[in-house]
């Protein structure tokens, strides 16, 4: 609770921190050319991360007026009351085409979900009282959109460490030759994700800091194993791309100085090798 007096007023413009990115796509159809994504993470709707930072968060992601957001997991960490309050600071969001998402560890239980903490049916609550919010969120699952004949497409997969990750699944119904984005909470699984057919892959749960000693037991419960997919964007095998958002929760922050985040994508069509930037 210590860092709440933080964000007792309006949030500060020199701590949320607005990242604006190209996000260039192979095969993107000309009706999705310039349409903006918005990128956020780790909200952890608690008794430490309020609602009413978060409903200030949301406010400021309206202001970018973007086409879609995503949103890549752990939504709060505690028990079922807070999934009710996430999904009243969710239902507030106005992107132009839709929301889409996939859930994080937190989700399933308030440590890892196989282990302490693990709370029997809370992933599936989370993710029904999100969708009465009007977001998609992908267990597992593709979401196709259209505009002006062209096609984009959207990946979610349940957590990596929630027994339910399944990547033949999620990508069963991908449609070939359409720009895929995924969208999966722990980046150890990025390699894999983009190796099935993911253009980009959208991450979180690093909040942007990687193996420290003075957080041992955190690195112990909440893993990361690809330590160096920590924040900011990363070039995958065949030119694939992973960005890790630093999330919207503020716990830790100070002590490792990493800023929660929004991030701004434009989506461009590649014109080289798959990956490289529009300049």
């Amino acid at each position: 609770m210590a860092l709440g007096g933080l964000y007792g007023g309006r949030i500060r413009e020199q701590w949320l921190r607005v990242e604006r990115r190209a996000m260039p796509l192979p095969r993107l159809g000309a009706g999705w050319a310039g349409a903006t994504l918005v990128h956020i993470s780790d909200l952890h709707a608690s008794p430490i991360v309020r609602s009413r930072y978060l409903h200030q968060c949301i406010e400021r992601v309206n202001g970018l007026r973007p086409d879609f957001v995503a949103v890549t997991g752990d939504f709060i960490t505690g028990p079922r009351t807070y999934a009710r309050r996430v999904a009243d600071v969710l239902a507030e969001l106005a992107p132009r085409v839709a929301t889409v998402a996939c859930l994080g560890n937190h989700d399933y239980g308030i440590l890892t979900p196989r282990g302490l903490g693990s709370a029997r049916g809370l992933a599936d609550y989370t993710a029904e009282r999100i969708a009465r919010a009007d977001v998609f969120v992908m267990q597992n699952e593709t979401r196709t959109f259209w505009r002006h004949g062209a096609a984009l497409q959207f990946v979610g997969l349940e957590d990596y460490w929630s027994g339910r990750f399944d990547l033949e699944r999620a990508f069963d119904t991908v449609r070939p030759g359409v720009s895929t984005i995924a969208l999966c909470h722990n980046p150890d699984v990025a390699v894999r994700v983009a190796a099935r057919g993911a253009d980009w892959v959208l991450a979180g749960h690093t909040h942007g800091a990687g193996p420290q000693e003075l957080y041992r037991l955190h690195d112990r419960l909440w893993r990361t194993r690809e330590a160096f997919f920590t924040a900011g964007e990363y070039v995958l095998p065949a030119g694939r791309r992973l960005y890790v958002n630093r999330g919207l929760s503020y716990g830790r922050r100070v002590l490792l100085n990493a800023r929660p985040e929004i991030t701004v994508f434009t989506l461009v069509p590649t014109t080289g090798p798959r990956g490289s930037p529009v300049r």
